[in-house]
């Protein structure tokens, strides 16, 4: 019987350790942008509150011009964008994000040095609830590996119930209860990194 308890213990001690890890990739989730050109995607609280999308995992194509629009369901709701990953040519291929209209006005991301490069960051629309992404590449040879930005419902108010299936984020922002410790930077404050550990 001692024998038998033994080789129980040591069986146990030498399985392998399982290490259990969140989910680094989200469940909403939308082809390549240069797949959705010219597109629109709706988002609402229930069964789309947000997605991520990508453009090119190795080198983009040159003399692109990709359109890409994102609704909030109501005209109360903002968008967040939160850049992931930027990898673009300085050299005439340019990122524009504008809030609700195409136009110089409503372009977030004046600063050119947010247009191209590889700094991550985020912006929030402030005027409408609607984004639109736009990116031209010219014929220069010079592209990158392109971005991936996330896009989510986000919106102030004095509180976010559970209930409700909202997340109250640090800098006083609500998201999807849904995105909560995924891993990414939905609340644009990195609130995941002081909640999620």
């Amino acid at each position: 019987m001692l024998i038998v308890q033994r080789s129980i213990i040591a069986f146990i001690i030498a399985m392998p350790t399982i290490v259990l890890m969140r989910p680094t990739s989200s469940t909403f989730s939308s082809p390549n942008m240069d797949k959705q050109c010219n597109k629109t995607i709706s988002l609402n609280g229930d069964t789309l509150p947000g997605t991520y999308f990508s453009l090119a995992s190795g080198k983009y194509k040159e003399n692109l011009n990709c359109i890409l629009t994102i609704k909030g369901a109501t005209v109360s709701q903002r968008i967040i964008i939160v850049i992931d990953k930027m990898d673009i040519a300085c050299n005439g291929d340019k990122l524009f994000i504008y809030d609700g209209k195409q136009e110089q006005s409503s372009l977030l991301n004046q600063d050119e040095t947010t247009q191209c490069g590889t700094k991550k960051y985020h912006l929030r629309t402030s005027r409408s609830n609607t984004v639109i992404i736009e990116f031209v590449s010219n014929n220069d040879g010079k592209v990158g590996s392109g971005f991936i930005i996330n896009v989510a419902i986000n919106f102030p108010v004095p509180t976010c119930s559970r209930m409700d299936n909202l997340y109250k984020c640090r800098n006083n922002y609500c998201i999807s209860n849904i995105f909560n410790c995924d891993d990414r930077n939905w609340c644009g404050d990195d609130t995941q990194l002081y909640v999620c550990r």
